[in-house]
């Protein structure tokens, strides 16, 4: 609320307000405190044109680059290692498919049958698409000759499309503004009660002090990237790519080295794994998936109160 008091000429100052009416339709540039003196240093005529304090985090990112927040588990996070201020590298994989170029569906496609049911004259022959069985039924196939019989033999996919995976380091020297989520307006002074920082990790009490602190596993970090590279993250995200990241040391900022993209073509060759023999022998029992092996932290187990 606008109000006016009396002041001697001799405190008034040049860019004082001496009107209300010049006053209304601006816009505070900062926080006013009741019964401050308006200056035209004060107020602005454009809306959002406000100095605004903003948050600490805000001006620790460079200039010309952004802050994005992705999700991490205790795998792509280097076992939680990283900490605020660390270089990262970021490693992605992709499952790629190949798909009909005007449908956007994976191959193959269904097929249907054309029959006619006769010409009339002077008139478009008619004819009738009909999917025979539909599903896998309808897969679209090829054309063999067999070899012993001489005869064509038309053959279908026993199973859907395999995709084939790519994995391939996209971002190198990338470094963490935060791990875990930010503290909300509030929190820093509940985490300082509690000797709780802000990624999870416990302060150790003091000799009669007495900390009722959990530990909380993050599960997002933010990174400051270049504008550009926030959008391919942002993509990446939106199509659930898979996303690592790796741990650098500080010290290192060699980010020239290039690397090669991981297929099973490159393992096969550039590490001499052979394809195995068809053999008229065999192990068993037969092992269709690979199982990882359980470890102790991954068993949880609920204790009945």
């Amino acid at each position: 609320m606008l109000s006016s008091i009396t002041l001697p000429e001799t405190q008034v100052v040049v860019d004082l307000f001496t009107s209300k009416a010049d006053v209304v339709g601006q816009y505070a540039k900062y926080p006013l405190a009741q019964g401050i003196l308006i200056t035209s240093a004060m107020v602005t005529p454009v809306a959002g044109n406000v100095n605004l304090g903003g948050s600490t985090w805000a001006a620790m990112i460079p200039q010309g680059m952004t802050a994005i927040a992705i999700p991490i588990t205790r795998l792509s996070s280097a076992a939680y290692a990283i900490r605020d201020g660390d270089f990262v590298d970021i490693l992605v994989s992709l499952l790629l498919v190949d798909v009909d170029s005007s449908y956007q569906s994976i191959l193959p496609n269904y097929t249907a049958i054309v029959t006619g049911s006769g010409y009339l004259p002077e008139q478009l022959p008619v004819l009738t698409a009909a999917i025979i069985s539909g599903g896998q039924g309808s897969t679209q196939g090829r054309t063999e000759l067999d070899a012993a019989l001489n005869e064509p033999l038309y053959l279908v996919p026993s199973e859907s499309q395999r995709p084939r995976m790519v994995t391939q380091m996209i971002l190198k020297n990338v470094q963490v503004l935060h791990v875990g989520a930010f503290p909300l307006p509030g929190e820093a002074t509940a985490q300082a009660a509690t000797g709780q920082s802000d990624t999870g990790a416990t302060e150790t009490p003091q000799p009669g002090q007495q900390v009722a602190a959990t530990v909380v596993r993050p599960d997002m970090v933010t990174l400051m990237v270049t504008p550009q590279d926030a959008v391919t993250l942002k993509y990446l995200l939106d199509i659930n790519a898979s996303i690592t990241l790796t741990l650098r040391n500080p010290n290192d900022q060699e980010t020239n080295a290039e690397t090669e993209a991981a297929t099973l073509q490159y393992l096969l060759s550039q590490y001499n794994i052979p394809v195995p023999a068809k053999l008229p022998y065999a192990v068993e029992p037969r092992t269709d998936t690979i199982t990882p092996p359980e470890l102790p932290n991954d068993i949880i187990v609920v204790t009945p109160k």
